[in-house]
């Protein structure tokens, strides 16, 4: 009897309406944040905070619910509410149509849900890679440049080659993803989040720090920080003399390792930082040279020079050598040297590099890129395994390699490599550009478009991957696509689109052939296309003139400088050259360009 009487006095007072109503509000809000949530990019605990909050203050909404009733002059205790003023029917009908639509927005939530975001989510999801996985991987860095602290901007170098050796050394511990120098220098002097940082990066932590100089004395702090929570894993300060500066790297370098819990190789007792110099000036010859490596065009010609007074100041600095040769092998790309002459040189240093430290993958990989610009594909191979093995986390490697992977015809090999070069370096332009190339070479248009167009967000002035683009667009027929992206590049390449516009008509308009073919024909260089003769090649080829086509192949394979010749190989895996691809005198060229060629060593297949 108690029993009934308590649930009648329940429902007399509407607790359980009042309870149902709390439910339903919850339910109907709970769903709102989970949704608005990754919009308004708040952290995932938010919503479970709530319902935390929320299951807490239900005992004192049955409480107030109980000792409360609302009347025409507001809240008043129960006990003082005379039962001939009591409205708790009226009321308990108005809460009725309260939880009728709270649980009608909860359901249309619920809808929503269900089958407009989790729909949208799907064809993401399925948008991407089939080896992509949402998950950041634990073990993964990202080494933001260290501040300069020291007030002049022109020790920025110094700085800059602090953070450039520390990731160096990273990149050589296996299962440890490194993000690159390209992608981990975007963020140079931005405020940005450090979620977001991980975000684009794809890494689970961050190592920021600063630099302050002064005479022979530095001051280095670091600090580990976890860019999902925020939460700071590890930091130090370091006031050491600039004599030990390596030492200090190699320390930060194995404290990461240890947060992370990866496994260095050859145990911990072994340095991440070798081929060090005991001159502090030829190290910092060596951190400008760095610098302008990077920046590539003519500052190449600085580096060099830098590098050189490095080696005179200590003729066993082993990574000063190795620069050398990358700096060397580097400038006849951007027309500052002559080929045999830079080649033979880069050849010279890197195996001064390798003489002084085995164990180098920078040196290794810089033998590999004087190797393959030669078209010795085997001897090639072998370095860039080598490079790989001493340094598994290095982007540029990976990159390197994936090319001449791409110039052999090895697809598998090359889209494994360059999809982790790509996702090591994600904001770096070259990789991906190099990936959607040889998509096109597989006919994989879709997927060779959407790298290009990337590419393009994030550089812009990339002229090869807009002119890539439009060529993609071409093979697939989309012929109108194809000029307005065609006449987008020439005109950021300084060039007259007329040219370039009647090229592209001629391969879909017969009327316009025999005009594009004489066009063709007095053409010396193409800049977008930068490969003369082979460029010439290139659209005979495509405009269905194939004796032309084979007689420009000819003159090319016949006077290219050498590095310009592993440059074309891989142009001559487009489709473009499917009409000549079985003629004997096509493959006379070939076997004249060293291939075909057969990587010796087989890894597992890309995706």
């Amino acid at each position: 009897m108690m029993g009934a009487s308590i649930l009648a006095e329940l429902k007399r007072r509407n607790v359980l309406r009042a309870g149902v109503l709390y439910a339903g509000a919850v339910w109907a809000l709970a769903q709102g944040i989970a949704q608005l949530t990754p919009v308004v990019g708040a952290p995932e605990w938010v919503a479970r905070w709530f319902l935390v909050a929320a299951a807490v203050g239900f005992p004192f909404w049955i409480a107030f619910a109980w000792f409360y009733e609302l009347t025409p002059q507001g809240l008043k205790r129960e006990s003082e509410v005379a039962p001939d003023d009591s409205i708790v029917r009226a009321t308990g009908r108005k809460l009725d149509k309260w939880i009728i639509a709270v649980l009608a927005i909860a359901v249309v939530l619920l809808i929503t849900n269900q089958f407009v975001l989790d729909r949208g989510a799907s064809r993401r999801a399925q948008s991407a890679d089939a080896g992509a996985i949402n998950a950041v991987p634990a073990k993964s860095v990202a080494v933001l440049p260290f501040v300069n602290m020291s007030g002049d901007p022109k020790n920025d170098y110094f700085s800059d080659g602090i953070t450039e050796e520390i990731l160096n050394a990273l990149a050589q511990i296996p299962n440890l993803k490194v993000a690159a120098r390209t992608s981990a220098f975007a963020f140079k002097g931005k405020e940005e989040d450090l979620r977001k940082v991980g975000e684009v990066l794809d890494v689970a932590t961050v190592l920021e720090g600063s630099v302050q100089r002064s005479g022979d004395e530095v001051r280095i702090t670091a600090q580990l920080i976890d860019t999902r929570s925020g939460y700071h894993l590890w930091s130090e300060k370091y006031d050491r003399k600039l004599t030990s500066i390596f030492a200090v790297e190699d320390e930060i370098s194995k404290a990461i390792a240890d947060k992370l819990r990866v496994q260095l190789v050859g145990g911990g007792g072994q340095s991440l930082i070798r081929n060090a110099t005991a001159d502090p000036e030829a190290h910092a010859l060596y951190l400008r040279a760095i610098a302008d490596i990077a920046r590539r065009g003519p500052a190449l010609e600085d580096a060099a020079t830098l590098l050189q007074q490095a080696t005179m100041r200590d003729a066993g600095y082993a990574n000063a050598w190795a620069a050398l040769s990358q700096a060397q092998e580097l400038l006849p790309w951007y027309q500052l040297a002559d080929w045999p002459d830079s080649l033979a040189a880069a050849d010279r240093s890197a195996k001064r590099a390798l003489a002084l430290d085995p164990q180098s993958g920078e040196a290794h990989a810089a033998l590999a890129n004087v190797l393959r610009d030669r078209l010795d594909y085997a001897d090639a191979e072998h370095e860039y395994r080598k490079a790989l093995a001493l340094s598994p986390g290095s982007s540029e490697i990976h990159n390197q390699f994936a090319q001449l992977m791409n110039a052999v015809g090895a697809s598998d090999e090359m889209l494994r490599h360059e999809r982790i070069a790509v996702s090591l370096d994600p904001l770096a332009p070259n990789p991906r550009y190099m990936l959607g190339f040889e998509l096109v070479i597989q006919r994989r248009y879709p997927e060779a478009a959407a790298e290009f167009e990337q590419v393009l967000e994030q550089t812009p002035d990339y002229a090869y991957a807009r002119f890539h683009l439009a060529l993609t667009n071409l093979y697939e027929g989309r012929h109108d696509a194809a000029l307005k992206i065609a006449r987008a590049a020439a005109l950021r390449a300084g060039q007259d689109p007329a040219t370039i516009e009647l090229l592209l008509r001629g391969c879909t308009d017969s009327a316009l052939r025999p005009e594009a073919l004489k066009r063709v024909g007095g053409i010396d260089r193409i800049e977008i296309v930068k490969l003369d003769d082979l460029a010439k090649a290139f659209w005979y080829s495509q405009l269905g003139a194939r004796e032309q086509a084979i007689t420009s192949l000819q003159t090319w394979v016949r006077t290219a400088p050498i590095g310009q010749r592993f440059n074309g190989v891989r142009w001559l895996r487009l489709p473009t050259f499917d009409p000549i691809r079985d003629d004997p005198r096509f493959k006379a060229a070939l076997q004249q360009l060293g291939l075909p060629y057969t990587p010796k060593e087989e890894t597992a297949p890309a995706r």
